[in-house]
């Protein structure tokens, strides 16, 4: 059941709802965040731990699907079972919100058997893929880049352009759509204030039809716009940089669904079709992660940005070879003197010769700032119209050493930034515009990859233990084919066979039974197995077994090994513990030697009266761990089956030798006596002969 608002669910108060809706930025977005169950970014709400997240989603579920996670774990122990196996699970993960997102995963009881099932209905293909793909490192390396898009932080103001408005209402949603973060936002009124403030400014967006038609200097780069239209067109840049930013966990996600098509026809992503994805590819990669438009997309772009980059340098470096090569012609330079020439320098005529002087260096330096501006033109690969503001930097008086005319530059490098503004503000616009139709679709793509990593890290942990899907049913019981514990690791398990409450060759159905057998013989690490394989049974994942056939139960109740006799309280409280098998649900009852609570002839008598009351409950199974078998058969008057775990023998390295798969209906031997022998094996002297004569009290010789 959903809530329309975010106090109405359990866990949250005034307090942490303000704190969702800060950090969300609406409610709606808060409590959709909740719906989902994303744990991941809940738990990036400042004050929120991942633990407190997962708690507060665990409240929610319990509020929407009627249950909670302790109506089925009802012991320590069993919650304990599970936090492991959800642990293990978790670090298949690539991404957190996988880790967190398998955290929000419980069993169920068997009134929500749909769920299970849907559960196992969408592993099913996730664990068939995980088995085929589980060696490609390729895929590993692009789901750890994959993570929630974001808005770019840190928005950079550009100082060349701006934006003006003529009338209030597009002023205020111009304002609204925050463009004043990447640049100057006016309200002008007539064609005089626009141009004065337009002179400050390379390009100037004019948004309004008040001001259109009227005659404006050429030297401005006005554009109009009788609306601010779409924010790709008035501020390329927004779009832009919030692909920029995201450039890694996009291309990551490309790359992963093209990886994991060009293996399966697993159905990733269906509404990107392979053109989309190609298209998009190439737009990213047409964009730097600064969020610029890449080196290589436009040539002209590329020109009009290496003329700014270079221009100092490359001025510099032409006036230094120009006074040079005017220095050197001077050098070389001999003027010859026609006798009147010479006989008119000591009369009052110096006139002339000084205009004969100055023809002759005019000639020269003429030639040389042509070739130094010849020079700029092809080192900076300049056009023709772009050298009229080259003309301007060269001086037309004669001096020397050469002088520059700074305003020439001025005007030079204004007009080439002009240009690249310009060129820059079209190229991006059409970037944006296109890049601007795939918004949605790379939202949907992120989410939908996330999603897929959390349940590709339950195949992944499938594959790598071996796991299979069982067989639910209405009837209490487990029948379990080459069982395994995973808490003992992926290769270390020994696998195992046995059944409890259903019928196979050997047994007659038994629903309670005894487990005798050797210490260190492995009857622990079974009741952790089927523990395990109870819990994620009914979470709908598959189980550590070749086979398996679960019957849906409603509680799971685990009782792990008492630490020595316990006190009076003690003892009362763990007696209270067990009244829980008392209710009408059916459960799964797994206890560890409860005897060591109290004197073995007590605790037999105990154990009988909590074995008869799960006997009486036809949905109930139980499987207690004992080395008392023989004296609760004689206090129970209910069926008990007693299996053993029995040690053969020892090895050549005097290792016990153990069939830890249970026999059915047998009581097996405790270790002791293969624990003496082995003693006295690897004794000698009096030590020996000390452990010899305990070895024949076992073999009933005095």
């Amino acid at each position: 059941m959903h809530v329309s608002e975010l106090t109405g669910y359990p866990g949250i108060g005034e307090k942490i709802a303000a704190k969702l809706v800060e950090h969300f930025g609406s409610e709606e977005q808060a409590l959709e965040v909740l719906n989902k169950r994303d744990v991941a970014s809940l738990a990036e709400v400042p004050g929120i731990s991942e633990k407190y997240a997962v708690s507060i989603i665990h409240q929610i579920i319990a509020h929407q699907d009627g249950v909670s996670i302790d109506d089925f774990l009802q012991t320590p122990e069993a919650m304990n079972v599970y936090e492991r196996v959800i642990g293990l699970i978790r670090s298949y993960s690539h991404t957190q919100y996988s880790r967190s997102r398998i955290s929000t995963y419980i069993p169920f009881p068997s009134a929500k058997a749909e769920k299970i099932k849907a559960t196992q209905v969408l592993l099913k293909d996730y664990v068939t893929l995980a088995s085929r793909l589980s060696r490609e490192a390729a895929l590993d390396l692009s789901l750890k880049k994959i993570r929630y898009l974001k808005r770019p932080v840190n928005a950079q103001k550009s100082r060349d352009r701006a934006v003006f408005v003529d009338n209030k209402k597009d002023y205020e949603k111009i304002l609204s759509l925050q463009i004043d973060r990447y640049m100057e936002v006016n309200q002008v009124s007539n064609p005089g204030e626009l141009v004065d403030l337009a002179r400050g400014y390379a390009q100037v967006l004019v948004v309004g039809s008040k001001l259109t038609g009227a005659d404006y200097p050429e030297e401005l780069s006005l554009e109009f716009a009788d609306n601010p239209g779409d924010l790709w067109w008035l501020v390329p840049e927004i779009t832009i940089g919030y692909f920029a930013v995201n450039k890694e966990p996009i291309e990551a996600a490309i790359e992963l669904i093209r990886l994991i098509r060009s293996k399966s026809d697993f159905p990733l992503c269906q509404y990107a079709d392979d053109a989309k994805l190609s298209e998009l590819s190439t737009e990213l990669a047409n964009i730097s992660p600064d969020g610029e438009l890449a080196l290589g997309v436009d040539q002209e772009l590329d020109r009009l940005k290496d003329i700014l980059k270079r221009f100092n340098e490359v001025l510099q470096a032409t006036l230094k070879k120009a006074n040079a090569d005017l220095s050197e012609r001077m050098e070389k330079n001999t003027v010859t003197l026609k006798g009147s020439q010479l006989l008119n320098m000591f009369g009052s005529n110096t006139e002339s010769l000084k205009s004969m002087l100055e023809k002759e260096v005019a000639k020269n330096y003429a030639e040389v700032v042509a070739e130094a501006k010849e020079s700029m033109k092809n080192e900076l690969q300049l056009k023709p119209f772009e050298m009229q503001h080259v003309d301007l930097i060269f001086k037309d008086e004669i001096v020397y050493p050469i002088e520059i005319n700074y305003r020439g530059t001025e005007s030079f490098r204004n007009a080439i930034n002009r240009q690249l503004i310009k060129r820059s503000l079209d190229m991006k616009r059409a970037s944006a515009k296109r890049l601007a139709k795939y918004e949605t679709v790379c939202k949907d793509m992120i989410r939908d990859v996330l999603e897929f990593d959390t349940y590709y890290a339950i195949g992944l942990f499938s594959a790598d233990y071996a796991l299979k899907m069982p067989k639910m049913t209405k009837k209490a019981g487990i029948t379990i084919t080459g069982g395994r514990n995973i808490f003992l690791g992926a290769q270390k398990a020994e696998p195992v066979s046995y059944a409890v409450g259903t019928k196979t060759p050997e047994t007659k159905g038994e629903r309670i039974v005894l487990l005798s057998g050797v210490n260190s013989g492995g009857k622990t690490t079974m009741l952790d197995m089927l523990a395990q394989i109870i819990v994620l049974s009914h979470m709908g994942f598959p189980v550590p077994a070749d086979s398996a056939e679960i019957g849906l139960t409603d509680q799971l109740l685990y009782f792990s090994k008492s630490k020595g006799t316990l006190t009076a309280g003690a003892f009362e409280t763990t007696i209270k513990d067990f009244a829980r098998v008392i209710s009408d649900s059916n459960k799964v009852v797994l206890v560890d030697e409860l005897e060591s609570i109290t004197e073995p002839g007590a605790s037999a008598k105990i154990i009988a009266g909590i074995l008869e009351t799960l006997h009486d409950n036809d949905g109930s199974i139980a499987v207690f761990v004992s080395h008392l078998a023989e004296q609760i058969l004689e206090n129970t008057q209910c069926a008990v089956r007693v299996d053993g775990i029995e040690a053969k023998g020892l090895d050549q390295n005097l290792n016990l030798i153990v069939d830890r798969t249970p026999r059915y209906n047998y009581l097996a031997k405790s270790t002791p006596e293969l624990i003496v022998e082995r003693l006295t094996r690897t004794s000698d002297g009096g030590q020996k002969e000390f452990y010899s004569r305990l070895l024949q009290k076992f073999k009933g010789k005095k």
